[in-house]
C-alpha cells in the first residue's frame, strides 16, 4: 500500500483505508458509505447554486481504491445518490467500471431505481444502510453507514480538530461517510465504554477510547 494512503487493521482480515473505504481481505471485497453523488447538482436543481464539485472527486477516490486493491466486489452501502435529480455521476461510473457493484438501498435513494436490495450477507458480516434496524443473522458483524460519524478532539490550547470517523462496538461497524460534502456529526459521547473509533485524516488514521476521548474533551 503507497504510504499516502494510509490503512489500519481495525479487526482480522479487516482494513480501514484512509480513503474512507473498508476492505474485507478474505472476501476480497471494497466497502464504501454514503457517497451522495450528485449532492450540487441536487441542490442545484432546487435553486441553491452550488458549486459544481464533488463528483469527480468521488470517481477519483473510488479509481484509486480499485486500483490498489483490486477487488472482487464493491458495496456502496446506501445514500449513493442525494437525490435522484443528481444520479447522472453515479449511473456513469456504475456503467464504466469494470468491477461489480453491488448498491444497497438507503433513504436518500428511494426514488433510484438502482439498488439492488436493502441488505446483504458477505460471509460475517451483514450490511444494510442502517437507517432502519432489521434482525441481524446470529453471529454476524453488522456494518452500517447513514450515521456521518466524526470524532472531534481538543488539544487543550485553543485548537480543534474534526475527522470523519468509523466507530467499532463488539457487533457493530459504523462507516465513514465517503462524500466530500459531508461534513460528520460528532460522535464522541455516543460512545459506549468498550467502543473504539478511528479518526480518519488523510495520511494518518488515529484511533481512541471512549475515555481518551473524555480526557481530550475536558483538556
Amino acid at each position: 500500500m503507497e504510504a499516502s494512503h494510509p490503512r489500519t487493521q481495525i479487526q482480522p482480515e479487516l482494513w480501514l483505508d484512509a480513503r474512507l473505504a473498508l476492505w474485507a481481505a478474505p472476501l476480497q471485497l471494497l466497502v464504501i458509505a454514503d457517497l451522495h453523488w450528485g449532492y450540487a447538482a441536487s441542490h442545484r436543481a432546487q435553486g441553491n447554486l452550488l458549486p459544481l464539485w464533488g463528483d469527480e472527486e468521488i470517481a477519483l477516490r473510488l479509481d484509486s481504491l480499485v486500483g490498489d486493491y483490486q477487488p472482487r466486489e464493491m458495496l456502496w452501502l446506501g445514500d449513493s445518490v442525494h437525490t435522484p435529480a443528481g444520479r447522472g455521476a453515479a449511473e456513469a461510473y456504475l456503467e464504466r467500471t469494470s468491477v461489480p457493484i453491488t448498491v444497497l438501498a438507503g433513504n436518500h435513494d428511494r426514488r433510484w431505481k438502482r439498488p439492488m436490495s436493502a441488505s446483504e450477507r458477505r460471509g460475517p458480516y451483514f450490511f444494510h444502510h442502517g437507517d432502519t434496524e432489521p434482525a441481524v443473522p446470529d453471529g454476524a458483524m453488522e456494518v452500517i453507514g447513514h450515521h456521518h460519524p466524526a470524532v472531534s478532539w481538543r488539544d487543550g490550547a485553543g485548537g480543534r480538530l474534526k475527522l470523519p470517523a468509523l466507530v467499532a462496538s463488539a457487533r457493530r461497524l459504523i462507516l465513514p461517510a465517503f462524500s466530500p460534502w459531508a461534513a460528520g456529526a460528532p460522535w464522541n459521547h455516543r460512545l459506549a465504554s468498550e467502543d473504539r473509533i478511528w479518526g480518519i485524516a488523510p495520511r494518518r488514521i488515529i484511533p481512541f477510547t471512549a475515555a481518551q476521548l473524555g480526557s481530550a474533551l475536558s483538556a
